[in-house]
């Protein structure tokens, strides 16, 4: 008997059930990992919340002299934007909150530099793009999408680690440069993993969860940034220890998708992951059972494109606010 997956979940399978909906969560978990490295930046390379005139030791760094300049501009200087410090001598101020609290900050990201606090931001959207089109062709050819999946979890978790060691803005803008391409293949392994695996009617459905997921990420932003407000740093370092935990432990949980290992020839193996899940929903598949590719594209394929442009959009939305 000839039948091609989506049939064989139809039939025998089952549409939606437990072992699906585990499935599901499962691989969105991923989301969070990539709403977090792609949005930290509002709060990495936030501006600073404000500068003060200090007192200085060195006769020749007047706090007087910046005080009388800052009058001389209008205003106090407590919360002036930092647009202000660019006619003050280097020594004469500094920033409420110290150096480590942003990019911009320790950096010195202001006046004849303000271009660069920028980069990172589009180097980590050219590298999410470039990353689209290398994991793409990785997966359909050599490695399956499980396994793409956990190679992504782990260059995310490694760039986002060295991000937090960065001696200046240009090892920052590389790293983030890496981390966009490390962590771009997560959202369509995640979002193909969960739909082929069941019916159609539900693969609409299921392919929002993952949005649910992301949000999660962008929430707890807020937390993260709350107790690391004074050292950026660790911000990244926080970040970077989920996607270490989601490889060794949920990872070996998932199971591979039965469309690649049709198509790549590994029919058995693709059986014996559709028998998984009939099982485990109490059901039994016959014996006689023989899959095929279809012959057009499910479905399936075209929401994953469709809410990967919708994901991109809201991403790139997200930055340039």
């Amino acid at each position: 008997m000839e039948l091609n997956v989506d049939e064989v979940i139809e039939r025998y399978v089952g549409s939606f059930g437990l072992p699906q909906l585990l499935q599901v969560m499962l691989v969105s978990f991923a989301w969070v990992f990539d709403s977090q490295n792609t949005l930290v930046t509002i709060f990495t390379d936030a501006q600073p919340s404000g500068w003060r005139c200090k007192t200085s030791v060195d006769p020749s760094l007047s706090s007087s002299w910046c005080m009388n300049n800052t009058a001389s501009s209008g205003g106090s200087n407590k919360r002036q934007s930092a647009g202000h410090v660019c006619g003050l001598a280097a020594g004469s101020w500094e920033w409420i909150g110290g150096n480590s609290a942003s990019t911009i900050a320790e950096w010195y990201l202001i006046c004849h530099r303000k271009f660069l606090a920028a980069i990172p931001t589009s180097l980590f959207i050219i590298g999410s793009i470039i990353g689209c089109a290398f994991y793409g062709r990785l997966t359909d050819v050599w490695l399956v999408r499980k396994k793409t999946l956990l190679l992504a979890c782990i260059l995310t978790s490694t760039t986002t680690f060295l991000t937090s060691l960065a001696p200046n803005i240009w090892a920052y803008c590389l790293l983030r440069f890496a981390n966009g391409f490390a962590h771009s293949r997560n959202e369509i392994c995640c979002l193909v993993l969960s739909t082929e695996v069941v019916g159609r009617k539900w693969q609409g459905q299921v392919g929002q969860y993952s949005f649910f997921f992301f949000t999660v990420g962008f929430l707890s932003l807020p937390f993260i940034a709350y107790h690391t407000r004074t050292y950026l740093r660790y911000f990244y370092r926080i970040i970077s220890l989920p996607p270490l935990v989601y490889v060794f432990l949920l990872v070996p949980l998932v199971l591979e998708s039965p469309r690649w290992l049709l198509v790549r020839g590994k029919n058995k193996e693709a059986l014996e992951v559709l028998q998984k899940f009939a099982r485990w929903n109490g059901k039994k598949m016959p014996d006689n059972i023989v899959l095929i590719i279809p012959s057009q594209a499910t479905t399936g394929a075209s929401i994953v494109y469709i809410q990967m442009i919708y994901l991109i959009r809201h991403c790139l939305v997200k930055q340039l606010n």
